[in-house]
């Protein structure tokens, strides 16, 4: 008999179909590593990012002393809350706080920061979609006048716009038929890069809305992952991101059961 989850995220569907046995460490047996910097970094980022655009929102004072405090204080609550940050020494960790404040004054300078008042700010949707056996649920960073959804990517490196769209599909496809299943139609699906080179640039990739065939392409893909976190399968599916996976311990010793 199938243990069908509650739910299905497009955050947790990448995940099982990148490496359905890191899916499992990570969130079935809830096995702790370490925070990343690259994942503490972002988190910070998108804190103060979210308290920009909700004082926006809200009519309040949106100033950049404003954010540049929300990014020290989610910086410092993180650390403390989801902890610990794999730094390796103090210097990194203070490189760390210097190149995410200059990256959240890049966005604030760039044309891409919002000017007008934002439609949503985090919305979270969880709807019935057809051809899903689970509700499908989303948090988008941010939705925009016209009911563009738009999501936040810290980055290393400049981003390739021609494929960006297609790399994070079955999240922005996602949210186009949370959108549409509350009656709205985005007129776009969109993705912010911040990007933490010397200097930081903040790329907006633009992708038209999903056509049927894309549509039924995700929704498959997402049922995909429902269907294999039901029945429990678990397996190793090595490639490239295993040089970097926190979990190469425990799958080593991975035997079918």
């Amino acid at each position: 008999m199938l243990n069908l989850p509650e739910y299905i995220s497009p955050s947790a569907a990448k995940s099982y179909l990148g490496c359905s046995l890191r899916f499992y460490f990570e969130r079935v047996a809830n096995i702790q590593k370490p925070t990343s910097v690259a994942l503490h970094l972002g988190k910070s980022i998108h804190a103060a990012l979210q308290a920009f655009h909700l004082a926006r929102w809200r009519g309040e004072v949106d100033s950049p002393e404003f954010v540049a405090k929300a990014f020290d204080e989610a910086f410092l609550q993180l650390e403390q809350k989801e902890g610990p940050v794999n730094y390796g020494d103090p210097a990194k960790r203070e490189k760390a706080m210097t190149d995410g404040l200059r990256v959240v004054a890049a966005y604030l300078a760039s044309p891409e920061a919002l000017v007008e008042k934002p439609r949503a700010v985090e919305v979270f949707l969880k709807e019935d979609i057809p051809g899903l056996s689970v509700p499908l649920t989303g948090a988008m960073d941010l939705v925009e006048q016209d009911f563009t959804p738009i999501d936040f990517k810290s980055a290393a490196a400049k981003p390739n716009t021609e494929t960006a769209a297609f790399d994070h599909e079955i999240q922005l496809v996602s949210y186009q038929l949370l959108l549409e299943a509350i009656g709205e139609n985005p007129r776009s699906l969109d993705l912010i890069f911040l990007v933490k080179t010397k200097t930081p640039q903040v790329i907006r990739v633009s992708s038209p809305p999903a056509d049927e065939q894309r549509k039924r392409r995700v929704t498959a893909l997402l049922e995909t992952a429902v269907e294999g976190i039901a029945s429990e399968r678990f397996h190793p599916q090595p490639g490239m991101h295993c040089s970097w996976c926190q979990y190469r311990a425990e799958c080593a010793n991975w035997l079918p059961s």
